[in-house]
């Protein structure tokens, strides 16, 4: 969760808090009386700039392509208006799209809408529509959340805006509904197993990029008491309004929302579409199998093989639909009862299905199986994992296709872990835009990153002539270009982190798996690959220099080896130097050689520990940051125990990389007290959004 102040006092307190810092880390100057003036700082709150109270608080970061750098509000449009308030869609300026609900809240207190904002922002799961930010000011209350290409179930099953219905097989049909049925037993779970969705309904489901169903608008239902129009066919008999609302009333939505899936009925009306059907009266007839054929859509009649699951999909149906609440199954059982039917012919997971491209963001690729395929790809590198290759398309645009070897799960597993890679959308890391699966084949498709990886900025490409960038400064990577890399990179292990439960693990973090987009900001890729061929073998050891002692007696990557090898990333940033030395190439005074064999090689961190301790410890800067930049050195010095904190040979040492994020975001100008957040950037273009939209 990001970090959320309750009250105006921790505003202030942590704002001047950054101003000391910016006064202690970048006032080459300090001297004591400095430092009593900023401990001072409490006592002369009005020569601080106008503050305020933060009214964005981000729950979970969008995807990496939008740009808060330069960002700026290119158009709104109106999507709906559903049983809580309006739904628009805000088009950034490079093409990103964000979906804003605004509520109809008039009543409810900044501190009721924040409480039940937090309970909403916990539900972390690939079948639920994550929050990924809200904004409370006045009377205005906004959700924000990922914009979805696909379109709603309902959209999907009758069309909108006049376009042809699409044809929908069977199979597409069950994995919404099981995936609906995960992600609202899922919401189930949450706040001590109380919390309730309250409207669940074709128009609020989804599909994710493996094509299940994913639960939207999860929240507004506590907060507004609302009548429910009668026409409403999904609401159970007894709810009348959002305050009768209760997990027995989802399974009741829920299993409306099922026999629309069956019969291709829709259960509400919207101006232009379908007339609404009350579904329950439709189907109380069908009590046996042949009467059941009355009310399938006709489509999914021309597939007899699966007319038996149908009947059984329209039967947990009924069983939802129950006027008796304690009838009524409950959602973990009726996922598993779903579940079931997906076993048995023809299975979901069988391996057709496995054989499809499935792309992660975007419902309209612009490249296919073939181009991945493609005999003429340029290989860019063998990599711990596999084999990258760079894909041009047309016109222009590029790809880069990584051919795993060594992938030990299953499709279903593989799946999975794909889901939660795919759910990362941070700036800071490299998005799988799509993935193929077969027995015989493993491909992850990511971005080309033109400006190349940090591997290549420092040492030239396959270790030749040093590479030039387009950076602003007179040398290739001056020293603020390093922090705002190192802080960047640093963003997105800890991000990567905080992610399935805060259990996810990079697994091979290495100057070449992080890269420099347009922007000049570090990018983290390879992400998660590690598990894929788990339990690391030594074949596929992660690259030696970067990995953690524990990692090379037991082979298994953790946070805290993730930890040690971003610790030899910044090494390898201060100092401009490889992982690994060879000891010939150094002074002997440099190295210590002590007798041993110089034509041998030397680890970075041994290195370094040497040096620090016979030597000045600016000894291990790189000779172009020393020379230019000796305004930084105490920032270069600071950064240097920070890395030598994180390469401690005991893990339970080493720090958690969020708390690695907040010491080089002191120490760096990426940090400075004075630069607009990323938070309140977007607050802005929010505000410049509420004008142009009608209640």
């Amino acid at each position: 969760m990001s970090a959320i102040y309750d009250n105006w006092e921790r505003l202030v307190d942590a704002v001047l808090k950054k101003q000391q810092l910016w006064q202690l880390f970048h006032d080459h100057s300090r001297s004591p009386s400095v430092l009593s003036e900023a401990s001072d700082l409490s006592s002369s709150f009005n020569s601080m700039p106008s503050l305020r109270i933060p009214k964005l608080v981000f729950v979970s970061d969008f995807t990496q392509s939008i740009n808060f750098e330069h960002g700026q509000l290119a158009s709104s449009e109106f999507l709906g208006r559903g049983t809580f308030g309006s739904v628009y869609v805000a088009t950034m300026g490079n093409g990103v799209r964000i979906v804003v609900k605004r509520l109809d809240l008039t009543s409810v207190s900044q501190k009721e809408f924040n409480r039940q904002m937090e309970i909403v922002g916990g539900v972390r799961h690939a079948n639920v529509v994550s929050l990924r930010a809200y904004y409370c000011s006045g009377d205005e209350r906004l959700m924000l959340y990922d914009y979805y290409g696909w379109g709603s179930v309902y959209s999907l099953l009758h069309g909108r805006n006049g376009e042809p219905r699409a044809n929908v097989d069977w199979e597409s049909r069950l994995k919404i509904a099981i995936g609906a049925a995960r992600g609202i037993a899922e919401i189930h779970k949450h706040n001590g197993g109380k919390l309730v969705h309250g409207n669940v309904k074709s128009t609020n489901v989804f599909r994710n990029p493996d094509q299940y169903g994913c639960v939207s608008d999860l929240g507004p239902t506590s907060l507004i008491q609302t009548a429910f129009v009668p026409t409403a066919y999904y609401y159970a008999p007894k709810v009348k309004s959002s305050k009768n609302v209760s997990q027995a009333s989802d399974v009741y939505s829920f299993g409306i929302m099922l026999l629309e899936l069956l019969t291709r009925k829709p259960s509400v009306h919207f101006l232009g579409g379908p007339k609404a059907v009350d579904l329950v009266k439709m189907v109380t007839s069908t009590r046996n199998k042949i009467r059941a054929a009355n009310v399938f859509d006709a489509d999914l009649l021309k597939q007899p093989p699966i007319k038996e699951q149908m009947v059984k999909t329209l039967q947990i149906g009924m069983k939802c639909i129950e006027k008796s609440m304690e009838k009524r199954p409950r959602m973990s059982e009726v996922v598993k009862m779903l579940e079931e039917i997906s076993s048995s012919y023809p299975p979901i997971s069988d391996a057709p299905v496995a054989r499809k491209l499935v792309s992660i963001e975007d419902p309209n690729p612009t490249f296919n199986l073939e181009d991945l395929l493609r005999p003429s790809a340029e290989v860019l590198v063998k990599g711990t994992f596999g084999i990258s290759s760079l894909i041009s398309l047309e016109p222009g645009n590029k790809i880069v296709v990584k051919r795993m070897k060594g992938v030990v799960l299953s499709f279903n597993d593989f799946q999975q872990h794909m889901n939660i890679i795919g759910r990362m959308g941070h700036k800071n890391v490299a998005a799988v835009r799509a993935f193929y699966y077969s027995t015989d084949e493993t491909l992850l498709v990511y971005d080309h990153y033109v400006q190349g990886s940090l591997s290549v900025a420092l040492h030239g490409k396959r270790g030749t002539d040093k590479t030039h960038l387009p950076w602003k400064s007179k040398t290739r990577l001056d020293w603020k270009s390093r922090m705002k890399i190192a802080v960047d990179a640093a963003r997105g292990i800890a991000h990567i982190h905080s992610q399935d439960g805060r259990k996810l693990v990079h697994g091979n973090i290495k100057s070449s798996n992080i890269f420099l987009n347009g922007q000049e900001h570090g990018v983290v890729s390879d992400v998660g690959l590690a598990k894929l061929v788990s339990p690391v073998s030594r074949s596929v050891m992660p690259t030696p220099g970067y990995c953690a002692p524990e990692l090379i007696d037991t082979g298994k990557v953790s946070q805290s080896s993730d930890v040690y090898s971003f610790g030899v990333l910044l090494l390898e940033l201060i100092t401009g130097k490889k992982t690994s030395l060879s000891l010939n190439q150094y002074p002997r005074r440099w190295i210590g050689t002590d007798g041993r064999d110089e034509s041998k090689t030397l680890s970075l961190v041994d290195w370094v520990i040497y040096i620090s301790r016979v030597e000045w410890i600016g000894d291990v800067f790189d000779f172009e940051l020393t020379t230019s930049y000796q305004n930084d050195v105490k920032a270069m010095e600071q950064t240097v125990q920070i890395a030598m904190g994180c390469v401690s040979t005991v893990p339970e040492r080493r720090p958690r990389m969020s708390e690695v994020v907040k010491m080089l975001e002191e120490i760096s100008s990426e940090g400075s007290w004075e630069k607009p957040t990323i938070d309140s950037k977007l607050e802005d273009l929010l505000e410049d959004l509420l004008p142009t939209l009608a209640r």
